[in-house]
């Protein structure tokens, strides 16, 4: 039966059930105290101690002690979050999210790249909704209504503000302002309401740009004297995407075989339903190579970024914005979709197609036919990388003129595109 006012004040030494796992104990010294029973997260019974009953402050009286076990007991069934952690939560007191993020973000852009602080307040400015709320008061759908707004409209942008909502409230829970599990995780949590962020950029497409216009944008690159320049020009080269590009490492170059093989956890990202990655192996042409060698070895990556205080990639916006500057409208992905579109056009070397395709490491063919097929044609996709080479750097010097048509221009000139 339910306790009474009468009874916290009047009842023996011993422990009192009032309901809902709310238990008043009362000690052989007099003392009461109330008391909280559950079953944890992880299965097991367990007790605890929350308040003093009374009117004095940090005493509970019955009402108030009814209210606190109702609100561990809707804790414990929504979130699973042990009441335990809670009540250090709550003795610890909330921090808001905004009041979190600025104080965490400085210290985690630390080394990075002097926009790095820049993009995250970006990011923070993306999502209102949660600026206020409380850290331990943050739910899934709280964070889904804050991502809504940005998810369809950049979905790249987007997903990079949910992985950082993500550590954000990591390390909130590391530090006790909240508990339970992490409602901005993307596997079995915003996976399942949200589409990917990948294959909704995907719908939208890269940028490209017609393959009689590309050699231009080399003839742009080779006048730039930044890394992140050779980083691109290597890129087109090799087809390859961002990711791979920005994190080549020496250890992963044969010089001798003339080979880049990419490791599996670089290729395609992993999860929504795609085909688990490989490891990719690249055929270097002589061009690929010198300029790979002409980079100094400072460390694991090939091309380190030349703004980052520590040894790091580039970002892969820096790619994209090295293009800009060249006078070109594209992205590093679009230059696979001109690489593929050169080589089925391509009448004079008649390449096939699962050659081409095997070049930007996608598989042809359905399951019965790959599951016998594990050649990795490094002998005719070195044939077509030599090719795209040559016509992407042609014997000559190059200009190009507002039409993007390519012409030799005498010697002794400075070759400049200004195709914009």
């Amino acid at each position: 039966m339910p306790l009474n006012s009468t009874q916290v004040k009047t009842k023996q030494p011993g422990t009192h059930a009032d309901g809902g796992g709310l238990y008043l104990v009362v000690r052989e010294s007099g003392e009461r105290v109330w008391a909280f029973r559950f079953t944890a997260p992880d299965g097991k019974r367990a007790t605890m101690e929350f308040a003093g009953v009374g009117d004095k402050e940090g005493q509970l009286g019955l009402t108030e002690a009814r209210d606190q076990a109702r609100a561990y007991r809707l804790a414990l069934k929504k979130n699973g979050i042990d009441p335990r952690h809670k009540k250090k939560i709550d003795a610890k007191g909330g921090k808001s999210f905004k009041e979190y993020w600025g104080e965490k973000a400085p210290g985690w852009c630390v080394g990075k790249h002097r926009d790095e602080l820049k993009s995250w307040e970006r990011s923070l400015r993306d999502i209102p909704i949660l600026h206020d709320l409380k850290l331990h008061e943050i739910d899934t759908p709280q964070v889904i209504e804050a991502l809504k707004g940005i998810w369809w409209e950049k979905p790249i942008t987007a997903n990079r503000t949910r992985e950082r909502i993500e550590k954000v409230l990591d390390a909130a829970k590391v530090e006790k302002y909240r508990a339970g599990e992490n409602p901005a995780a993307w596997r079995g949590n915003l996976k399942l309401v949200l589409p990917s962020a990948r294959k909704l950029n995907k719908k939208r497409g890269h940028a490209s740009v017609p393959y009689a216009k590309a050699p231009a944008l080399m003839v742009e690159l080779h006048n730039d004297p930044g890394r992140v320049a050779r980083c691109v020009e290597v890129g087109i080269l090799t087809v390859t995407r961002s990711q791979e590009i920005r994190l080549m490492e020496w250890d992963e170059i044969n010089f001798d075989k003339k080979t880049w093989l990419i490791p599996a956890d670089k290729m395609k990202i992993k999860g929504d339903g795609e085909e688990k990655p490989k490891d990719h192996l690249v055929p270097l042409t002589d061009q690929a190579i010198a300029i790979i060698k002409s980079m100094p070895r400072l460390g694991r990556y090939v091309f380190p970024s030349d703004h980052a205080i520590e040894h790091q990639p580039f970002f892969p916006n820096a790619l994209t914005n090295c293009i800009k500057r060249a006078g070109f409208a594209f992205t590093m992905h679009g230059m696979r979709t001109t690489f593929r579109n050169w080589g089925a056009d391509s009448k004079e070397h008649n390449f096939r197609r699962e050659v081409l395709e095997f070049c930007l490491s996608h598989r042809v063919g359905d399951e019965a036919e790959l599951s016998y097929w594990d050649s990795d044609m490094i002998d005719r996709r070195r044939v077509v990388m030599e090719a795209w080479s040559r016509f992407m750097k042609p014997n000559v010097k190059l200009k190009s003129t507002r039409t993007g048509r390519v012409v030799p221009v005498p010697d002794g000139r400075r070759p400049r595109a200004r195709l914009r």
